[in-house]
């Protein structure tokens, strides 16, 4: 009887369990198709004077989807990663996407970072910053080579655009924020394991 109360118990718990990371899968769906890239590889770089002891394969991630994303927060959290440890000075710049194909800055900044393999993050509240309703932006974090000759910057570029919170739904609504091309703010709050589903959806 002991036995078979166990045997049952885990079986609840199997099922339990299962229920509970099918409720939690989160599959982002892009709110636009088709169209140009905003997050592309960057180009083979040269030499880097700033860090001259940089890997030759050192990369920065942006962790965005392949072209614009949503997010239903004035101030977002921005999301980026590196392959390598580095220290160095990394510029982060956000600009307004104008209709003539332009860009408007709404930030530059730059600060000297001493960062760690993995993910890091800018949250805009922290900086001060709003994005305008309905605006698209495009944002770059980059590794800066040369004051100089800011060409040399090793970085990439995401697109955000601030979009009104759907009907009915609440922050906490990960899962159908995901499939209405909310992406910024369900990473934000998404798990580990969620992460990484989100990641691999768009191709990171």
């Amino acid at each position: 009887m002991k036995y078979a109360s166990w045997s049952l118990m885990l079986t609840l718990l199997f099922i339990f369990a299962n229920e509970v990371v099918a409720q939690d899968y989160l599959r982002y769906v892009a709110p636009i198709k088709g169209g140009p890239s905003i997050r592309v590889e960057p180009d083979a770089r040269g030499i880097c004077p700033s860090v001259p002891n940089l890997s030759s394969d050192f990369k920065i991630e942006i962790v965005a989807p392949e072209r614009l994303g949503y997010t239903i927060r004035a101030q977002p959290t921005l999301y980026w990663r590196v392959n390598k440890e580095v220290k160095g000075t990394f510029a982060l710049t956000i600009e307004e996407m104008t209709e003539d194909f332009s860009f408007k800055p709404l930030l530059e900044m730059s600060a000297s970072l001493s960062v760690k393999p993995g993910l890091h993050n800018y949250s805009l509240s922290g900086l001060k910053v709003r994005l305008k309703k309905d605006v698209d932006y495009k944002w770059t974090l980059a590794l800066v080579c040369d004051r100089e000759n800011r060409s040399l910057d090793i970085g990439q570029s995401g697109g955000v655009r601030h979009v009104d919170k759907p009907n009915g739904l609440r922050f906490k609504d990960l899962k159908e924020l995901a499939q209405k091309g909310v992406w910024y703010d369900v990473f934000d709050n998404a798990g580990r394991a969620n992460r990484q589903r989100l990641l691999n959806q768009v191709g990171l």
